[in-house]
């Protein structure tokens, strides 16, 4: 960790901060790291993302690129949203079943998966990966091949009925899936790529794209052979969650009501 003791205003914001309580004062106030932190800075950043004069700079440990206050973005102000927007966002999130027949831009896409980089995990861990379908095509393959499982097996018989007839009840027409995986021996692989895919999914309705989890998918994706060879599913790594994405093929005007949140306080 280096500090500019000439922008250094010794305010503690990064010794407060700081997960592990790695950083400690020097001799004269100034922010250091203690050397237990070769080994348990989990390099999430706080340090230099809270520093407001920009005098903090974490060199590499453990990521592979030194992590400086000019590589982060800065919290542009004028970017923040209100309350009633953010509260208006959140609860008018949808989860999306017809979609256009139109696929959406690779930088699109890009860009969404960018977002999700920046979902909560453990230890700062990311420990996720994406496999993206590029053409209907290909989404639809995985689709079928999900029936095709449910067929040997005998389940679902609605969902196979509406395929024969030419209804996909698997991923409903969507243009493209996104399949998030990690290795299973993992802190918490399930919990963060179900973050990750959160991450996507507000991502998505924030560019007017619509998503929905892909829950056929999936179940079945795990436990059959022919799907995770089609994936290119690294030995070792599981699925965690599977999205649909597309550009919705109708506009909903209105919030639908929920039922009374349940909590209770303790004393």
């Amino acid at each position: 960790m280096f500090v500019d003791k000439e922008l250094c205003k010794r305010c503690g914001a990064c010794f407060a901060e700081c997960p592990y309580q790695l950083v400690v004062e020097d001799k004269e106030g100034f922010p250091k790291l203690r050397l237990a932190a070769k080994k348990t800075c989990i390099a999430c950043g706080h340090c230099v993302a809270i520093c407001p004069v920009q005098a903090v700079t974490l060199p590499e440990m453990p990521v592979t690129q030194e992590l400086t206050p000019e590589q982060c973005a800065p919290l542009v102000k004028d970017a923040r949203v209100t309350q009633e927007q953010a509260e208006q966002f959140l609860r008018g999130r949808r989860s999306i079943r017809a979609y256009k027949n139109k696929t959406i831009p690779d930088d699109v896409i890009a860009e969404m998966l960018d977002v999700s980089r920046f979902a909560p995990s453990a230890k700062n861990g990311q420990p996720a990966r994406w496999i993206v379908t590029r053409t209907p095509e290909a989404t639809r393959k995985l689709a079928e091949l999900t029936v095709e499982f449910m067929s040997i097996n005998n389940v679902f018989p609605g969902v196979i009925k509406n395929w024969k007839n030419g209804v996909d009840k698997i991923l409903h027409g969507a243009p493209h899936v996104a399949i998030v995986h990690a290795a299973e021996d993992g802190l918490n692989p399930a919990e963060d790529c179900s973050l990750a895919a959160a991450y996507l999914e507000l991502a998505a309705h924030a560019r007017g794209i619509g998503a929905c989890w892909a829950g056929f998918l999936m179940e079945v994706a795990e436990g059959y052979a022919p799907i995770r060879e089609l994936l290119g599913l690294p030995e070792g790594h599981s699925i965690y969650a599977a999205v649909m994405l597309g550009y919705p093929k109708y506009r909903y005007s209105r919030i639908p009501r929920r039922r009374e949140v349940e909590f209770r306080w303790i004393d």
